[in-house]
């Protein structure tokens, strides 16, 4: 394995003592010159020394190879926050390797999961999983309350308050937002798949896996500040070179579009009591592209457009993403299973940026938490090669399975077909899910109620002719997911 640290990269076996001792070695210099990286691999790498330093302590090989897999996921979610969200360059050479990319299965997997707890049914789609850093079971999915969710009290409140610009949203998503203050905690607000990742993270939560709690909020005011403006596309570029015979240009593609700022300001709210829409203060507030100071000074607040907001002080630190076909990801049954709960939900966004694996728990002795940290991207088209996009109930079949194909009598020759669903990238774990993974997570979506998925779209912010559409299609798909897969109670 190699671990990145900047310009330099050290290469070790875990198994080997020396080279755990050697790693501790090189990264004292790396965190005593903190100052130099960013919060995200200081935190990772002081995670790989303490890991390090536990496996070389740990009395049994069981209880060191249990540290050296968590320090390997820390070692990957930290380089792969340097990895590119698509190649850096293409050439024509490389056409058939990227054709092969267009092929993204999803199961088509024969061998059982590596992870199932003993158990005296013959039946493996009645095994869970062994206890994981990415799902435990829930206590009674049909009592959850997916209208708050997230083992919360009562939904975060924003309506009195005026929330203050912190920071530009500088990770590689496609759409805009930023983090702000609000009442002392740190907010990230996004404008984008405002009501679809609230409601695909209440479902995944309530059936046991680490998801951010996310919510839809309509009208959130900030306190005007300029860096709003300037800094709205502040995102990180998403884009590829292409040559022929790899030296000469070709062109260039940058994925990440320009999005305009005033498009999300709802209204402006002025000192004396007036107010702007969003296409009023642009023209106001702009002389070509500088800034009126004497403008600027009239403003008040600004009331934003729909949103969906994560507080951030609810969830663990974050050291980076991991992927599904990384370490052992594509044996586990959890994620397996996670392919059919986002097929039945049409979420196809399964990019590994979006996910986090954070530190949770003391400061001295953290666990690892392995999170689906961006659930948007779904109910709406669920196929094609480019085609995608969330959020159109007309566009989310009402199905997305179909019967097994029987090959002889007493043979089922492929008893697990998804149709009308394809991620957007080539997901092992999902690749790998076998009948009895999908008939294992069927059971776990069998048991949300009809007024559990009502109360989710609500609270994510559809309309009611929108909630009565997408609940009769969701439970339409379940119902149809459970006869094909041929599911018993």
């Amino acid at each position: 394995y190699s671990l990145h640290m900047g310009a330099t990269a050290v290469r070790f076996n875990p198994s080997r003592a020396a080279d755990l001792q050697n790693l501790i070695a090189r990264l004292a210099p790396a965190l005593e010159n903190s100052n130099t990286i960013s919060k995200q691999n200081r935190r990772g790498l002081a995670e790989i020394r303490r890991l390090a330093e536990a496996a070389l302590a740990a009395p049994t090989s069981v209880a060191r190879d249990e540290k050296v897999l968590s320090l390997l996921e820390v070692t990957l979610a930290i380089d792969n926050l340097d990895r590119p969200t698509i190649p850096r360059h293409f050439d024509g050479f490389m056409t058939p390797v990227a054709l092969l990319q267009f092929h993204r299965p999803i199961g088509i997997g024969e061998k059982p999961a590596a992870n199932l707890q003993p158990g005296p049914s013959p039946d493996l789609s009645r095994h869970d999983p062994e206890p994981s850093t990415f799902w435990r079971r829930p206590a009674r999915i049909a009592d959850e309350n997916l209208a708050i969710g997230f083992d919360r009290p009562a939904l975060p409140d924003f309506t009195n308050t005026v929330c203050h610009y912190a920071a530009p949203k500088e990770s590689s998503g496609m759409n805009p937002g930023f983090e702000v203050d609000c009442g002392g905690a740190r907010v990230k607000w996004k404008f984008g798949e405002v009501s679809s990742e609230p409601l695909a993270a209440r479902i995944f939560w309530a059936l046991g896996f680490h998801a951010d709690p996310t919510d839809f909020v309509d009208g959130l005011k900030i306190a005007y500040d300029r860096r709003i403006f300037t800094q709205f596309n502040s995102r990180r570029p998403v884009s590829t070179k292409f040559t022929a015979l790899w030296v000469i240009p070709v062109g260039s593609m940058n994925l990440q579009r320009f999005h305009d700022p005033f498009a999300c300001v709802k209204s402006a709210e002025l000192r004396n009591g007036a107010r702007w829409s969003g296409a009023e203060l642009k023209q106001h507030l702009l002389q070509g592209t500088n800034f009126l100071p004497e403008v600027e000074a009239q403003i008040d607040h600004l009331v934003m457009v729909p949103a969906n907001v994560q507080v951030k002080e609810a969830r663990g630190k974050s050291i980076g993403p991991w992927d599904y076909g990384q370490l052992d990801h594509a044996d586990l049954r959890e994620l397996r299973g996670a392919g059919l709960l986002a097929a039945w939900l049409g979420f196809f966004d399964t990019r590994f940026d979006n996910t986090k694996l954070r530190l949770a728990g003391p400061k001295s002795n953290p666990r690892l938490e392995h999170y689906f940290s961006d659930l948007g991207g779904g109910l709406g088209r669920t196929t094609g090669l480019i085609s995608w996009h969330g959020e159109d109930v007309n566009a989310f079949p009402w199905t997305f399975t179909a019967p097994p194909l029987d090959q002889g009598k007493g043979h089922l020759a492929r008893p697990l077909r998804i149709v009308g669903y394809t991620p957007v990238v080539r997901t092992a774990a999902f690749a790998a899910m076998t009948i009895d993974d999908a008939r294992w997570m069927a059971r776990l979506i069998g048991q949300l109620t009809e007024s559990q998925i009502t109360a989710a779209l609500v609270a994510s912010g559809y309309d009611a002719p929108t909630v009565s559409l997408y609940t009769r299609k969701l439970i339409s798909r379940r119902d149809r997911m459970m006869k094909d897969l041929r599911v018993e109670p």
